[in-house]
This record gives structure tokens, C-alpha cells and sequence, in this order.
């Protein structure tokens, strides 16, 4: 419950910080994004804090629908990592998986499942008591997905397989290019 709460408030921290970003200075991004939102999202707000971090929040007027959170960002220590099914066992990957396993509130590591999304690249999924969170890295930029469904009552709960493969398919058909300048 915790975990939830704070990805919430952090949530709303970036949109407050965005929104006063956005007043001062424009980002200019490092990378564009093109993404086919999942069905019944209409749009999708994207914040750029930084040129090499976007967050992208699916909106739809349906409020049934799961809660989606994306972050893309480029990591330099990341760079030329890509997690697909060749790759998995090189030290770099597992460097990596390491990484974005690591529950520092509870200082050990989350267990995952591994699932491939039709374009090839290995997805982690860490299922946490109400929501799942799936990670991975393509060639440097790291996307972690906070997905979420909604119980009878409205509380949030992990993503069902349904939904679990609606953002299998949004991974496959994200396309990330570097901006040339």
C-alpha cells in the first residue's frame, strides 16, 4: 500500500513539476516516442522533465479501464543494452535486471516473471499487492510501466492477464528514435 500511495504522490508531484517546467523553459527531448495507445485511451499526456526522461499517462473517459503510468527514459550506463532472448544471460542484461528488481524499501529483490513481446524484447513483471510493474531496456532507454486494474469498489489491484497483454502489445508497438541535431 505504501508503494502505491508514493507512486501516486509522485504521480501528481511530476504533473505539479511539469506543469511549472512548462511555464519556464521548454525541454527539448534527446529521443522522439511513437506509441498506438491500447483501445478506449483517447490521448495520452506527455511530460518532459528532462531531455532524456518522458512520461506518458493514457487518458480515457472510461473510467473501467486499467491505470496506465509510463516512464521512457535514456540511461547512459544502460547504453547498447537491449533485454531480448539472446541477450538475457550476458552479465550487462542481468547487470540490469538486477537493477530495476531491487526493492530498496525492502532492501532485496523482487521476484518477476519474464514474458517477449511480439517485437522480440523480454518484459519483467513484478505483480505487487496493488498494482504491476513491468521494466525493460531497449538499446539504453529503460521503460517501466505502472499498470493497474480496478476492483468492485474502485481499489486498485494488480493487472490481470488481459490486461497484462494489452501492454505487451502498447511495448511491441512503441518505437523510441534518437533526435538528430
Amino acid at each position: 500500500m505504501k508503494k502505491i500511495l508514493s507512486m501516486i504522490l509522485c504521480v501528481i508531484l511530476l504533473l505539479a513539476f511539469g506543469a511549472v517546467s512548462a511555464e519556464t523553459a521548454e525541454v527539448e527531448p534527446s529521443f522522439g516516442v511513437s506509441y498506438t495507445l491500447p483501445d478506449g485511451y483517447e490521448s495520452a499526456e506527455e511530460f518532459w522533465l528532462e531531455p532524456t526522461v518522458v512520461y506518458l499517462l493514457p487518458e480515457s473517459t472510461d473510467m473501467s479501464l486499467p491505470m496506465i503510468d509510463v516512464t521512457i527514459s535514456y540511461e547512459e550506463m544502460m547504453n547498447g543494452v537491449t533485454f531480448t532472448r539472446e541477450s538475457w544471460d550476458s552479465d550487462a542484461v542481468q547487470d540490469c535486471a538486477r537493477a530495476l528488481s531491487y526493492d530498496t524499501e525492502a532492501e532485496q529483490y523482487d521476484p518477476y516473471d519474464i514474458l517477449e513481446a511480439a517485437d522480440g524484447t523480454l518484459v519483467m513483471i513484478i505483480h505487487e499487492i496493488d498494482f504491476t510493474r513491468m521494466m525493460t531496456v531497449r538499446d539504453g532507454y529503460k521503460l517501466t510501466i505502472f499498470v493497474s486494474d480496478k476492483a468492485v469498489g474502485g481499489a486498485s489491484v494488480p493487472a490481470e492477464n488481459e490486461t497484462v497483454d494489452m501492454i505487451m502489445k502498447f511495448i511491441s508497438d512503441l518505437r523510441i528514435s534518437r533526435v538528430s541535431g
